[in-house]
Parts: structure tokens; sequence; C-alpha cells
């Protein structure tokens, strides 16, 4: 839990208030079995991820702190231990006097806290939330056990299926939680906590698309229209998400050589959901975003699924388009002109830059572009499972 909280506190989606006034809380309580003698007090203005320490207490022999100190109301603050950069507890200070009681023997559910009930919640949401991550981790080893040994097959798929709903309900808890914040700051730190996990793949986690991030910090204005940070922050996300060309369109047809020469047309995938890659091996963040789709094609392609892959590589650089595809493991159709931007896909699709992709349906009609990262994923398993 503590790792969960400081792998977000950086992320920018998290604004802190611009309400200047001043206002005085107390923070207390027992830190019990502290490898440390000294508890810190830091202030995080996560817009510029600037951390200021704003106070210490010593711990006592009986392990009682006390700190005291005027704040920005419904800040966010950490308390953190004398030698060491993460916090062990993340408050707001929607109360006057806020109590922690923690015990450093314990991995999971190591801290309690009184008198703040926004700090309560963002306590309340992590436990649970982790609770949650553990027994879909619990399945994701099971599984894996499972394909080693070339064992029970259906049982590896009714596991799957458990792992999907947990990773359902996470999100959904996740929605739900913020929905119901009756604190600004904690709305937007349980939302940045999630999606904080969701950029990171070791958590496996199904974050909210750009339009769901955007539904959501509207819904906080709805209740907190004094956040005129945070309708900053709304128009941002809103702004940045790409204007779709192609999506309810049919995809024009593409017909080149593949990898021996052979002509290839889209249009022999019919039936299948096919993603048109537009690539090149001298492309870095083409090949930065290669393992992304070669996880999901290795997710995907038993299940109607498959990559057509579109390259731009330079005339007379076949050998290093070729390379590319063994180097990177992408075990998919390839085709290309070798005709670098004069290639005929470049004004057919209006290919402004790469990577690129389309998302064709079974009967050509393009349902998403330009999927990067966890999105083309998230797309997948919301069209295939």
């Amino acid at each position: 839990m503590r790792k969960i909280v400081l792998s977000v506190l950086v992320i920018s989606l998290l604004a802190s208030c611009k309400d200047n006034e001043s206002k005085s809380f107390t923070v207390s309580g027992v830190l019990h079995n502290a490898p440390s003698k000294v508890v810190y007090i830091e202030e995080s203005d996560i817009t510029t991820g600037k951390k200021t320490l704003k106070d210490s207490s010593a711990i006592a022999a009986d392990g009682k702190f006390s700190i005291s100190l005027n704040a920005t109301p419904n800040a966010v603050y950490n308390l953190l231990l004398q030698n060491d950069v993460s916090q062990f507890v993340t408050l707001i200070n929607d109360a006057a006097k806020i109590g922690v009681d923690a015990d450093f023997t314990k991995r999971t559910d190591f801290y309690t806290v009184t008198g703040s009930k926004a700090s309560k919640s963002i306590q309340e949401y992590l436990a649970k939330i982790s609770g949650m991550q553990r027994d879909r981790f619990n399945i994701y080893f099971q599984v894996d056990s499972i394909k080693r040994i070339n064992g029970d097959s259906a049982l590896a798929q009714n596991l799957n299926i458990q792992e999907k709903q947990i990773s359902s309900e996470e999100k959904t808890f996740t929605q739900q939680t913020v929905q119901q914040a009756t604190n600004s700051s904690l709305a937007l730190f349980i939302l940045s906590t999630y999606q904080g996990m969701a950029r990171d793949p070791n958590f496996r986690v199904n974050g909210f698309t750009d339009a769901e991030v955007v539904a959501l910090l509207t819904d906080v204005l709805n209740k907190f229209p004094e956040r005129t940070d945070i309708a900053g922050i709304r128009n941002s996300v809103e702004a940045s998400i790409p204007k779709t060309l192609w999506v309810g369109k049919t995809a024009p047809e593409i017909s080149l050589p593949d990898t021996d020469g052979r002509t290839v047309k889209l249009s022999s995938f019919r039936g299948k959901y096919v993603l048109v890659d537009f690539w090149a091996s001298w492309c870095g963040p083409c090949r930065r975003e290669n393992p992304n789709v070669v996880q999901a094609f290795n997710q995907f392609k038993n299940k109607n699924f498959t990559i057509l892959g579109v390259s731009l590589d330079r005339p007379g650089q076949k050998e290093n388009w070729l390379k590319a595809i063994k180097e990177d493991n992408l075990t998919w159709t390839h085709i290309s002109d070798l005709k670098f931007w004069q290639s005929e896909v470049v004004p057919l699709y209006q290919v402004g830059g790469i990577p690129f992709n389309v998302l064709v349906d079974p009967d050509g009609k393009v349902v998403a572009e330009n999927l990067r990262g966890n999105a083309l994923g998230q797309k997948l398993q919301e069209l295939l499972n």
C-alpha cells in the first residue's frame, strides 16, 4: 500500500487547491515499532511536483508524536520517517485534529486514521483496492503455473474470467468512490491513484480512457464549481483527446507486398478484428510501442483478432524492416512498398506521423484509431471479452 501511494503523488492530474487561506490543523498519534526517531510532514503541490517539508516531531519512546501547522485547506500532506523518502500515510486536512496510529511491523493495513473523513476514505480505498489486486494477482499466478505445465486449459480460462471480473470491479469501485467523494481533493487523489497504477503495466490495471476521465472530472466540478484548477485539468485532458479521422467509416483497401513479395489485401482479413499498424524500423517511438502491440496480439490472437503491419521503411532497406520484425517479435502479417513517406498508404489513410493505427471490425468498419499503450488492450478487452 505504501508503494501505491508513493507511485502516484507525482502525477500531474491531481492539482493543489488554489485557496490561499491558511488553516491550522494538528496531526498526532502513535507510531509503533518505527525504525526512526523523527517523523516529518510534507506538503505536496502535485501540479508542479514540488514537495515541501513543513515540520517535524520527535517520536517518543512510547511512539507518540504531534505536529501542528498552518496549511492550505484541502491540500495533500504526507507523513514520512527520517531517512526514508517514501511516505507511509497520506492525509487531507479537512479537520482541525487528525489522529494516526501505525505499526511498522505490519505489511498491510498498517495504519488507521481518525478525525479526518477524507483521510479515512483514502485509507479505506487503498485497503480495498490492494485487496482486490492481491486476489487478482493470485489468480494470474495460478494461470501462469497452469500454462507452464500445459495444465487444464478450461480451468485456466475460467480463472482468466475471474481475473477480468475483479479488474472490472476495481474500475467500478474507483468510479463510484470518485463520484461519491464529499471532498474535491479526495476525488482527485483517488482518480490519480488509480490512473497512476493503470500507467504502470506491472499493476495490470484497466484504466479510464481520457474521455472517461473528462466525464469524472466534470462530475467533480458539478459538485465543486469553485475549483477552477480542476476545470483547467479537465479542459487540458479533453484537448489532448485525438480527433478521429476514420471511426465509423469503411477502412480504405490496402494492397501491398508482404515480406516474401506476395500481394496481401486488407480485405482478405474480413471477418476478423484487424489492427492496421503503421510503423517503420527507423521509427524510435514505434519500436518503443511494439511491446504493447505484441502483448495485445498474444492476449487476443485466438479471439478473432489479428494485426496487419504496414511499414513506411525506406527504399532499398528491406533488411532493416525484416530485422526489426524479428528483433521485436512481431509475429503477424507485414506488408510494405518500401517507399518511405511516398508510400501509397500515407495519403490513403492521411498518416501524419507514426506510430499510427486503426482497428477494423469484421465488417471492414473502423471502430477505433491511434490506440497507444494500455488503450489497445483495453479496447480489445471491451470488444472481445
